[in-house]
């Protein structure tokens, strides 16, 4: 039997075959314009992730009524003049051979008050993320926008679209109604699952009226919201059962809401199949197909998820590499690109308003200039400092471009600090990035990996070359206060190595990624821990789904928090520290007694051979940690746009050798 047999079989969903039971499932994108339009950026990212081939291609939610959108560039679908970029990407993923739907949303409470004003609800909820009360809608505004979600829908089939997907979960408009978490309501869109479900009837039979009979209308519902008082498994399978009836052709069960982030998108290090059970529980209610979905990444988690189920969905491994099913498909999945789960790129930045990137995959949102390179007719020599993330980009890009590269690493291993990243309980799948940078570049003759070469200003200029870039990382900083050279101070970088004694009770001083993620490795050894955190929080800088798994597994090993703390002195063992407290009193507090303080405050540029190199060569670049100390998704991005400015300057002739042998 071939591998994953049932994963590369045909399935039939509505009127359409599908070839294969994999959906790539909506992904907030914010490439589409500020109005919400599409863009050739937007296009040419389906175009790509179409070409990879999924059975079913579902893209991200088109906002049905201005008051719903949710994300700063929430694609939109509310109006005629939006028929031609609509049109325009319908048929790029066409072209590719792909079925594709069109999901529609309603942001309910979740609208951004920033981009609606006035959210409208079921019921006068405070929203989660909001903290905004919405307006409980009447009778006539929820009839118009059942009418809103049905001229959508005949929007996305004029546009040429294969059919819909009603997002009907993640507490967002269509949820709100089912789940009695947001529905307060007394009257009958609001009670039992019969009146609370009647909107998202109502929507669906409007939406099978307007695109026909054999068109695709699917349902994203939430199989479990993973909260006191919401839906679970009983009532979605109840919810499916009465959707079947009502004329849907697929029901696409996830889970979670905004107070359970870690459910709706799950970060490293939750497992494989976060909602299964639940779309198995609602795959017993329905004889129409049904898909799981959670944090599946590989052609063998998919085959594994599809036991009772009919479908599963994968995302963000498509983010990661737009090829990944076809090359589980050939057996080729060593040279995939890994979704690592760090939600970095692809939901941290689409919800602060940027648009969407990947750490493993730095190139995602920007297929419209990957489209147009070529090799270079003359190719540069070009030295690269550094086998970090920024380092390890660059050299890869620029090989597959046909540059000769010579990558210098001090280490007897490339990866840099992406080795200790994975060091934190859980995070060892990061070594996966890893592992696919060391294959990329064994298949590159034209990349010269010299590990165990510390590079210096004679070794970089023997290899002479047109440009040079330093990826040479950072180093962490210690902090200036009194009492420092006295006190067993280690670094966080120290820890996760293993290169210092660490005693039994520690105070870690900073409380963002880095300090959260190591006092909750020490912790896990049994080390009792405190964190003493100058900001509002601990691990702020951190996205919402991986901040909310993290300061959970602090809780559960009572790992010690203090927030508005600055650090005035260390001793041998103790620590003093000013505490302000959230109604503004102050007070000088000490915690005693401890072994060990580790410091998580911040790191410097490695750029000892950048400023010595610096005067001596024309084109010189930095990237990563080396430029300014930032997250792993910098470092890649940086490390491709440093390529791409180098191959430009090769393609337009502008890189010349250097002046003199000594560069």
């Amino acid at each position: 039997m071939p591998a994953y047999a049932k994963l590369f079989s045909p399935l039939k969903v509505g009127g359409r075959e599908l070839p294969n039971r994999v959906i790539m499932p909506s992904m907030g994108s914010n490439l589409a314009d500020s109005q919400g339009r599409v863009t050739p950026a937007m296009i040419a990212y389906y175009r790509a992730r179409a070409a990879g081939g999924p059975g079913l291609l579902v893209v991200e939610a088109a906002c049905v009524h201005p008051s719903g959108k949710v994300i700063d560039r929430n694609f939109m679908a509310h109006e005629d003049e939006l028929l031609e970029g609509m049109s325009a990407l319908a048929a790029a993923i066409k072209e590719q051979g792909a079925t594709a739907i069109l999901q529609l949303i309603h942001g309910g409470r979740n609208a951004h008050p920033r981009l609606v004003g006035e959210a409208l609800a079921p019921s006068a909820l405070r929203g989660p993320t909001s903290h905004a009360t919405p307006r409980a809608m009447t009778i006539i505004e929820i009839e118009a926008m059942v009418q809103a979600f049905a001229r959508a829908a005949w929007r996305a089939m004029a546009a040429g679209f294969d059919g819909v997907e009603v997002h009907a979960a993640h507490e967002y408009l269509v949820h709100e109604f089912l789940t009695p978490y947001a529905n307060k309501r007394q009257d009958a869109y609001g009670g039992d699952l019969a009146h609370r479900a009647r909107f998202a009837l109502e929507v669906a039979r409007a939406v099978r009226g307007a695109i026909g009979p054999q068109a695709i209308l699917s349902f994203r519902l939430s199989g479990d919201d993973h909260v006191a008082g919401g839906m679970g498994p009983a009532e979605a399978a109840e919810s499916a059962k009465l959707l079947e009836q009502a004329g849907v052709d697929l029901i696409s069960v996830t889970g979670g809401v905004y107070e359970t982030p870690h459910m709706v998108v799950p970060p490293i290090p939750m497992p494989a199949g976060t909602h299964l059970d639940a779309a198995r529980e609602v795959k017993k209610a329905v004889s129409i197909p049904v898909a799981g979905v959670g944090r599946i990444k590989s052609g063998a988690e998919a085959e594994a998820a599809l036991e009772g189920l009919d479908l599963v969905a994968v995302g963000r491994a498509f983010i990661a590499d737009p090829d990944w099913l076809k090359r589980a498909a050939k057996g080729d999945e060593g040279h995939t690109r890994p979704c690592i789960g760090c939600n970095q790129g692809c939901i941290d930045k689409v919800l602060a308003g940027a648009p969407l990137s990947c750490v493993a995959n730095p190139w995602a949102g920007l297929e419209e200039q990957l489209e147009q390179l070529a090799p270079a007719d003359n190719p540069a020599t070009v030295a690269v400092v550094g086998a970090g993330l920024g380092g390890l980009e660059a050299a890869r890009t620029l090989g597959s471009l046909g540059h000769k590269v010579v990558l210098f690493e001090a280490c007897a291993e490339i990866g840099g600090q992406v080795r200790l990243a994975s060091l934190p309980p859980g995070k060892g799948e990061f070594l996966g990035l890893v592992d696919y940078y060391k294959n990329a570049l064994a298949e590159l003759d034209n990349v010269d990996l010299r590990l165990n070469q510390k590079a210096t200003v004679k070794t970089v200029c023997e290899v002479h070359p047109n440009a040079v870039l330093i990826a040479t990382g950072s180093d962490p900083m210690l902090p200036d206060l009194p009492g420092v050279s006295e006190a067993p101070l280690i670094t966080a970088r120290q820890v996760l190595a293993g290169t210092a004694e660490v005693g039994q009770k520690v105070a870690v001083l900073g409380g963002g990624n880095l300090g959260s993620e190591v006092a909750h490795f020490l912790a896990e050894r049994g080390h009792e821990v405190c964190i003493i955190e100058l900001g509002l929080g601990i691990g702020n800088d951190l996205g919402p789904a991986r901040r909310y798994y993290l300061r959970r597994e602090l809780g559960k090993y009572k790992v010690r928090r203090y927030v508005r703390a600055k650090v005035r002195r260390l001793f041998k063992d103790k620590v003093s520290f000013l505490h302000t407290r959230p109604d503004g009193t102050r007070e000088l507090t000490y915690v005693e007694p401890l072994d060990t303080f580790v410091s998580a405050m911040g790191a410097k540029p490695v750029e000892k051979i950048f400023l010595a190199l610096e005067p001596k060569v024309t084109a010189i670049y930095l990237a990563g940690d080396a430029l300014s100390p930032a997250g792993m998704g910098q470092a890649t991005s940086e490390g491709a746009r440093v390529a791409l400015s180098i191959h430009r300057l090769a393609v337009e002739g502008k890189l010349a050798p250097p002046a003199a042998p000594t560069c």
